[in-house]
């Protein structure tokens, strides 16, 4: 069964994550540019100040199609790379796909 793993990562460690997981093989890779912020983010940001939707922090969410087995494995490098300890390094989820199918083989 195949599996997703989302991850959201600081933009100043994207390209540490993206070598590496380059570097480690990982295909069906996609990356985004996204703006928002965890619940530990939106206390410290705008506890003070109106919310802007402007000045939500830009973020990586990279979405890798993996087979099972290689899950535990991609998500230990994604957590590696991305990890500094402070609040807002990240988050990563994993869902289940139920089919993968190739457009050009249909």
């Amino acid at each position: 069964m195949s599996k997703m793993i989302i991850a959201y990562v600081r933009m100043e460690r994207a390209e540490q994550v993206m070598r590496e997981l380059h570097d480690a093989g990982a295909g069906g890779l996609s990356a985004y540019v996204v703006r928002g912020m965890s619940g530990e983010a939106s206390t410290f940001l705008y506890s003070k100040r109106p919310f802007e939707p402007s000045h939500l922090p830009e973020t990586l969410k990279i979405e890798v199609i993996c087979d099972e087995t290689s899950v535990d494995r991609i998500v230990e490098l994604i957590a590696r790379q991305a990890k500094t300890g402070a609040p807002g390094d990240g988050l990563i989820a994993i869902q289940t796909i139920d089919l993968v199918r190739k457009i050009r083989e249909m």
